[in-house]
């Protein structure tokens, strides 16, 4: 993150983000098939390597626990860490669906507003991808609904 904020303050128009998703790699769907046990454990090497599945979980579980409890109150936002952490599985649960806000709002027991702002700062924290539609449907307002893509 303090990558990020450094890139935003001193290389603003001089610099590229690139979005490194498995759809860019070539022989990524025949590598995704072969490693589809592991692929559930992600990226980072302690969970990717460790001796069994439930060992990378609790690595998993603890990193997310720190993460939302630590790292994210220092980078500004003063919401608690257990709603980030609901939050954050309501989405994993609906991911590349269209988003309900009302639906997570009263799951979560608050306004579709702050849902919203939960939203964009788990946008800005690289927790979430959103997904704009790819069509609009003419005479629906579910075709300017958002899709979403926990990272």
């Amino acid at each position: 993150m303090d990558l990020l904020q450094q890139s935003a303050e001193t290389l603003a128009g001089r610099i590229a983000y690139e979005e490194l998703t498995p759809s860019r790699c070539r022989g990524c769907r025949l590598w995704i098939e072969r490693c589809q046990p592991t692929l559930a454990r992600g990226g980072f090497p302690d969970s990717f390597l460790a001796a069994s599945d439930e060992k990378s979980f609790r690595w998993r579980a603890a990193f997310i626990q720190t993460y939302l409890e630590r790292d994210v109150p220092v980078l500004g936002p003063r919401i608690p860490a257990e709603t980030l952490r609901r939050y954050w599985q309501m989405l994993a649960h609906n991911q590349s669906q269209m988003l309900n806000a009302a639906q997570l709002a009263s799951g979560l027991g608050v306004s579709g507003h702050t849902v919203a702002r939960y939203l964009d700062i788990m946008v800005d924290l690289l927790l979430v991808r959103r997904l704009q539609p790819w069509l609009r449907m003419r005479r629906s307002a579910l075709s300017h609904t958002k899709s979403l893509c926990p990272r």
